[in-house]
């Protein structure tokens, strides 16, 4: 398939996110207001809220954009650093979401429903990413709106690259749908790709080991609540670039666990069975990407695994939430586990993850290739 109509793909898909997301944003107001107070709840219309202030083009109703105290300048310079932080996370979510579509388009690009299913997936778990990266991209300009970009930078920052990851995994599925569905339409009738060697089973199922067991050892040992505080505590000084703990704990942690403790240990394993969905998600999605590429190449099986990773990520806070929510009379929304926590840590190990496994497919598929008799 070529690169124009796998490009138009992955740019539609990037402008419906953007799209869905900026709607969201706009109807934040909405939620201020007497009848969804009524209707959802004052806490839950307030979690609401939190949701779709990030997406929200709109200054937040704050004396610092009127009448700024503690800090020279005008509310009106402030209101203008936030308007150019939200063109910035906009721009950088098509950019983002646009460039990870296109390997990943292309080389699941041939006919098939099971190719089609996991290129949803995949670009669904890209579409979360691309909004963490948006995010994150656009968060000093937004610490800085607030008038303390100075005290206490590396925490600012931290707390302002957490927000806005609820709502893009719903919307990421929508963008991811609509992407694979006018790739469908754009794609010639009659496609004769060469022939190409599809690793075996054997190779596939080692090189989905493998990452596995990047992800395993980052899931295990780094969220660890043991590890987490020493982390935490592990980095202290002064300045504007002390105490990065909590902005290093978001690109290394994947969840959070601890020891069982009290009587009741059932519970715990509840609890852990998020993690086993999570590392048998990535098993499955890097064992299924070798055989569907048509080509492994280091971008999109990397990508793919970050994808996995990420929807593993989300499955495993579902599962946390469902736990939570049981016997609890504050609605759903209340108990739902943010999977701000985890996404970054994704896309960090997603991408190790991918490297190993993409080196073992190449190295095994390298052994197994017939050696050319020798004259």
């Amino acid at each position: 398939m070529t690169y124009r109509r796998v490009l138009a793909s992955a740019v539609f898909g990037a402008l419906l996110l953007a799209g869905l997301l900026w709607w969201a944003g706009t109807s934040a107001h909405a939620l201020s207001l007497p009848g969804a107070t009524r209707f959802f709840g004052p806490d839950q219309a307030n979690r609401l809220a939190a949701w779709t202030m990030p997406w929200s083009s709109e200054s937040p109703s704050s004396a610092q954009f009127t009448d700024p105290a503690g800090a020279p300048g005008h509310g009106a310079d402030y209101a203008a650093l936030r308007e150019t932080a939200m063109r910035v996370r906009y721009a950088a979510l098509v950019l983002f979401f646009a460039c990870g579509a296109v390997p990943l388009l292309r080389r699941l690009s041939d006919r098939g429903a099971g190719r089609a299913a996991v290129a949803v997936a995949a670009l669904w778990g890209w579409g979360i990413v691309a909004a963490m990266l948006a995010v994150a991209v656009s968060a000093p300009w937004m610490v800085a709106s607030g008038g303390s970009a100075a005290f206490r930078l590396l925490p600012g920052l931290a707390s302002a690259m957490s927000q806005g990851r609820e709502l893009p995994v719903g919307a990421a599925l929508v963008a991811a749908a609509a992407a694979v569905g006018l790739m469908t339409l754009l794609r010639p009738e009659v496609t004769l790709p060469p022939g190409r060697s599809v690793p075996t089973v054997a190779t596939a199922r080692l090189a989905a080991t493998v990452g596995t067991a990047v992800v395993a050892i980052a899931l295990v040992v780094l969220s660890n609540d043991r590890v987490a505080g020493r982390i935490q505590t592990g980095f202290t000084g002064n300045g504007r670039l002390s105490e990065p703990g909590d902005l290093l704990r978001q690109w290394i942690q994947l969840g959070a666990w601890t020891l069982p403790t009290g009587s009741d240990p059932g519970r715990w394993l509840l609890y852990r069975l998020g993690d086993v969905a999570l590392l048998a998600l990535v098993w499955w999605g890097l064992r299924l990407l070798p055989v569907l590429l048509d080509r492994v190449t280091y971008p999109a099986y990397s990508l793919g695994a970050v994808a996995a990773t990420t929807l593993g990520v989300v499955v495993s806070g579902v599962w946390h939430s469902l736990l939570s929510y049981q016997g609890s009379t504050g609605g759903p929304l209340l108990y739902y586990v943010s999977v701000g926590s985890g996404v970054s840590a994704a896309l960090v190990f997603g991408l190790i993850a991918g490297y190993a496994g993409t080196l073992t497919v190449r190295i095994r598929s390298r052994a197994q290739q017939p050696v050319p008799p020798t004259p």
